[in-house]
């Protein structure tokens, strides 16, 4: 089998369109991350690392932002990522933020919010179930 036969070529396309689509340099490092970590969990199946990529992450409607998730919000020219941990019919308020300037917590209205992702790092839980492994068990 050459290198072309495999799904190797398919998981680089979506690096490449990812990285040159998205504008959140944040939400591209996290992605990347779990990309790698996919990849670590099943290296031999690069094919599973491809489908579950294109689902690492998605975009929802401010108001579908629940206490918990790790979300990156794009705020006018801005981007933040942090975790939900509180929200009421105005908005969320994120712990742990990154963003160009630094803040430990800040509180984002739904109208300010002009996109927002969110990162599922159980994609291959859910999708190969079967795959997931408790680490440092025999297998």
């Amino acid at each position: 089998m050459t290198f072309k036969e495999t799904d190797f070529p398919a998981l680089i396309k979506f690096l490449k369109t990812f990285v040159n689509e998205e504008a959140d340099p944040m939400l591209i490092k996290e992605v990347l991350l779990q990309f790698i970590k996919l990849y670590e969990d099943v290296p031999l199946y690069p094919g599973i690392v491809n489908m579950c990529v294109g689902r690492v992450y998605k975009t929802v409607p401010p108001e579908e932002v629940q206490i918990g998730q790790k979300a990156f919000i794009q705020n006018g020219d801005d981007c933040f990522v942090g975790t939900v941990v509180s929200r009421d019919e105005d908005g969320v308020t994120l712990r742990g933020v990154k963003s160009l300037t630094s803040d430990d917590e800040i509180e984002i209205g739904f109208k300010e919010m002009k996109k927002v992702q969110l990162i599922n790092e159980k994609v291959l839980e859910e999708l190969w179930p079967s795959l997931v492994f408790e680490k440092g068990k025999s297998r």
